[in-house]
């Protein structure tokens, strides 16, 4: 029950940041720009993501980010909590309002509560993850993004796993 009121919150504060915009009432527009994301990662982690940085034009956008996420399965315990941190980059591919965007984040995610995390293959990991979505222009100013990905994890430390691929669903406020 825990859990689902957490996830109410959340969801209640996200859409609560419909009314920002970070500069003017064009997300797409060159300046300061901030995304939050709802994600999901094949339904083992979900949690949040904010990304920050610069629209050097109506196409191009680059900036640093950050998620923490839980792991789904074992809720009737304390579920491990991971973190990445990265550089994200996304195009937008036409000047309309509505467009396809692709992206790539690149990164190192590392668990925050590594206690918790014993039955893991891996706690720390350098990443890549390339991604494509559909962008929409809200009317106040701010976008809507929904993107599919797929996370390469590169273990690292005293991991003996190679490669970890993880697909991965994002819902993403642009201001």
């Amino acid at each position: 029950m825990k859990t689902l009121s957490k996830l109410v919150s959340v969801v209640a504060m996200a859409l609560a940041c419909t009314t920002v915009c970070a500069q003017t009432k064009d997300f797409r527009s060159p300046g300061y720009k901030g995304s939050i994301s709802l994600m999901d990662q094949y339904g083992v982690w979900a949690g949040l993501e904010t990304s920050h940085g610069l629209m050097f034009d109506r196409h191009n956008y680059l900036g640093l980010g950050m998620n923490a996420s839980i792991c789904l399965p074992k809720l009737d315990e304390t579920p491990p909590v991971f973190s990445n941190f990265f550089v994200d980059y996304h195009n937008y591919l036409f000047d309309k309002n509505s467009t396809p965007v692709l992206g790539v984040k690149a990164g190192y995610m590392t668990a925050l509560n590594s206690k918790k995390t014993n039955g893991w293959r891996f706690t720390q990991a350098v990443f890549v993850e390339p991604n494509i979505g559909w962008s929409w222009a809200m009317k106040n100013g701010c976008g809507f993004t929904t993107n599919l990905g797929a996370a390469f994890y590169k273990p690292v430390g005293h991991s003996s796993t190679n490669l970890v691929v993880m697909p991965k669903l994002s819902l993403t406020l642009e201001f």
